[in-house]
C-alpha cells in the first residue's frame, strides 16, 4: 500500500569564501543541533487509512491503509461497524461527520495497536461517493480536525467514483514496460526486476483497472539554484523546455499503446526549501509563473499532458482553507539560515506542512550519529550539496569556515526533515498516483528515478574538453536544469549539452570558445542557453 509508516529518515575569520569541502563530526551535531526526543505530534502520523466508498451499499471504490491494518480484509464488518455507531460534527466544520471506535472495537481493523481511532468521512458537493479516513485519537486539537477536513477535500479521489471495466488487454504491463524503457533511470543495484515491477504495476492498476488516463506526480521544478556557477539567470530556460517536452512526448508515445493516455503532475517544492537554498520566495513565485508560460507554448494544443501545483496551492485551496486559522501552528517554528526574503503566505505554508507531516520526533538527529547508518550518509549527501550551492552567497560571505560549516549542517537537517514532511504530504493528496523522482532511486518503489532530460536531447558534460558522460556517484542530485545550463557548440553538429555555467563561461573568458547567452523567448517558447563555438 501507499500509505505507510516513515522514519524519516570566537570565530576566526577568513577572508576567502567558504570551502566545499564537508565532513561531519559527533562535535559538529551536538553543537548545531537540538535533541527532541518527544512523541511525534504530526496529523500525518495519526492516518491509518484512507478510502472512498459508495453511498448506496458497502462497496468501497479504493482503499490505502498502514501499519498492517486491516481494513480492506474485513470491509463489510468495517462499514457495518461505523454505520452502526453514532455520529457527531467535527469541531471545525459540520460537512464531516466522526464516528469513534474504542480499542475493543478498533483491535480487529488495527492488528490489536490497542487505541481507539476515529472515523471522519466527507463528501464534496462535486460526488456522490463516500471519502473517509481512519485516524488514531491522540493529542487531539483543532489543527488536527482541520488538516483531516482539508486532507478529506483536496486528496486526489475523484478517479475512485469510476467503476472497474474487464479489459484483455493487460495494460498495466504495457505500461510497466514503456516505463522502465522509456523513463527509468537505472543505477548500481537497480531493484526493477526484484520486486519494483511488480510494485509498479499493482499502483498503475488503479487506472488501468478503470480503463482511465495514468497520473504521475513528479516533485521537481523548484526555481533555479542561488549559485551563479551553477546557472544563468533566475527564470526557467533551455533546460526546462527540453525537461518539458520530454515528458510530453513521454504522455503521447504511451497513448499509443494505451489510448487513455498518461499526465505528470509536477508537484513544485520550490516554496519548501526556498530559505534554505538561497532563493527569495517571490523568485520562487515568478520561476514558476515563467514555467507555466514555457509549458503553454511547448504544448500540443488541446493535450493536456502536465500539471501544476506546489505548496501553496496544496494548503490554501478547497473548503477547508476558508476557515484556516494562523494561530493553529503559532507554536511551529520554521528556521530561516540564508538571509532570503520571506513570504508570510508561503512561511504559513511551511508552518503548516512541518505541525501536519514531520514525523521525525528526533529520530534524524539519533539515526545521523550513527556510523554508517543509510539517514547518516543522506545527512553528508545534503551537507556537501548545499556547502557547494551556497558558497557565493552574499549573506555567508562575512562567514569564517567554521560558522559557515555549522550553519550548513543546520540546513541539510532541515532540509532532510522538510523532505521527508513534503513527502508525507504528497502521499496523502496523492494516495493513488504513481510517484516519480529526479533523484535515483533502487526502483523498488514507492518512488522510481527518471531523468527528466533524455541522453537524444541533451548530454551531460562536466567539462568542453570532455565530451563523455561522467559517472555519477552522487545520486542525490542526478543533474538538474535548474542546477545546470545548456549550452549549443555549434561545431559539435549543433549538440546540446547540459554542465556548469562556470565551464561555459571560464571557456569563454580563455578564449578558447567564442559565443554568449541567448536569453529564453517565453513568447515562442525558445529556452535561454549558450550558445558558443571552438576558436580555432
Amino acid at each position: 500500500m501507499t500509505l505507510k509508516n516513515k522514519i524519516p529518515q570566537d570565530p576566526e575569520q577568513s577572508e576567502s569564501p567558504p570551502s566545499s569541502s564537508y565532513s561531519s563530526s559527533p562535535e559538529i551535531l551536538k553543537d548545531i543541533i537540538i535533541p527532541h526526543n518527544g512523541p511525534d505530534l504530526s496529523t500525518y502520523s495519526k492516518f491509518l487509512a484512507l478510502y472512498c466508498r459508495s453511498d448506496k451499499n458497502d462497496d468501497f471504490y479504493s482503499l490505502e491503509e498502514k501499519q498492517n491494518c486491516q481494513f480492506g480484509g474485513q470491509w463489510s464488518t468495517f462499514v457495518d461497524t461505523i454505520t452502526s455507531l453514532d455520529c457527531s460534527g467535527s469541531e471545525v466544520s459540520g460537512r464531516i461527520t466522526e464516528r469513534i471506535l474504542p480499542a475493543s472495537l478498533a483491535n480487529k481493523f488495527t492488528n490489536n495497536l490497542e487505541v481507539a481511532v476515529k472515523v471522519s468521512e466527507y463528501t464534496r458537493d462535486d460526488e456522490r461517493q463516500i471519502r473517509g479516513c481512519v485516524t488514531t485519537i491522540e493529542n487531539e486539537n483543532a489543527f488536527n480536525n482541520w488538516f483531516i477536513y482539508h486532507i478529506l477535500d483536496q486528496s486526489r479521489l475523484s478517479l475512485s467514483e469510476h467503476p472497474i471495466v474487464a479489459k484483455e488487454v493487460k495494460y498495466h504491463e504495457l505500461f510497466a514496460d514503456f516505463f522502465a524503457e522509456n523513463l527509468k533511470n537505472t543505477i548500481v543495484n537497480d531493484q526493477w526486476d526484484f520486486g519494483g515491477r511488480d510494485y509498479f504495476i499493482e499502483r498503475a492498476r488503479y487506472f488501468t483497472d478503470r480503463y482511465l488516463r495514468i497520473e504521475c506526480i513528479l516533485p521537481a521544478f523548484p526555481c533555479k539554484s542561488s549559485n551563479e556557477q551553477k546557472v544563468y539567470g533566475s527564470v526557467p530556460d533551455k533546460g526546462e523546455e527540453l525537461a518539458l517536452k520530454r515528458l510530453i512526448k513521454a504522455t503521447q508515445d504511451l497513448a499509443d499503446i494505451y489510448p487513455p493516455g498518461m499526465k505528470i503532475w509536477i508537484v513544485s517544492d520550490g516554496h519548501v526549501f526556498s530559505d534554505c537554498i538561497g532563493v527569495d520566495d517571490d523568485v520562487v513565485t515568478t520561476y514558476t509563473t515563467k514555467l507555466h508560460e514555457l509549458y503553454e507554448r511547448v504544448a500540443i494544443p488541446g493535450v493536456d499532458a502536465i500539471g501544476f501545483c506546489g505548496l501553496n496551492e496544496l494548503f490554501f485551496s478547497g473548503a477547508a482553507s476558508d476557515i484556516f486559522n494562523s494561530d493553529w501552528v503559532s507554536d511551529t517554528e520554521v528556521a530561516h539560515y540564508t538571509g532570503t526574503q520571506i513570504c508570510s503566505k508561503s512561511d504559513l505554508s511551511r508552518q503548516i506542512l512541518m505541525k501536519g507531516c514531520d514525523t521525525d520526533a528526533g529520530r534524524l538527529r539519533k539515526q545521523i550519529a550513527i556510523k554508517d547508518h543509510p539517514r547518516l550518509h543522506l545527512y553528508r549527501g545534503f551537507s556537501r550539496f548545499m556547502m557547494e550551492d551556497l558558497s557565493l552567497l552574499t549573506h555567508f560571505q562575512g562567514f569564517s569556515r567554521k560558522q559557515f560549516k555549522k550553519t550548513i549542517s543546520k540546513i541539510a537537517f532541515n532540509m532532510i526533515k522538510r523532505n521527508d514532511a513534503y513527502s508525507n504530504l504528497v502521499e496523502l493528496v496523492f494516495p493513488h498516483h504513481l510517484r516519480i523522482s529526479i533523484h535515483a532511486h533502487t526502483n523498488s518503489g514507492p518512488k522510481f528515478g527518471i531523468k527528466v532530460i533524455s541522453n537524444d536531447q541533451c548530454s551531460i558534460v562536466s567539462s568542453l574538453e570532455d565530451l563523455e558522460e561522467p559517472k555519477f556517484e552522487d545520486f542525490l542530485h542526478i543533474p538538474t536544469p535548474w542546477h545546470n545550463c545548456v549550452v549549443k557548440v555549434e561545431d559539435e553538429k549543433e549538440k546540446y549539452f547540459l554542465t556548469k555555467s562556470k565551464v561555459i563561461k571560464d571557456a569563454l573568458e580563455k578564449g578558447m570558445y567564442d559565443g554568449e547567452w541567448k536569453d529564453t523567448r517565453f513568447d515562442i517558447g525558445e529556452g535561454g542557453h549558450f550558445v558558443i563555438k571552438k576558436i580555432s
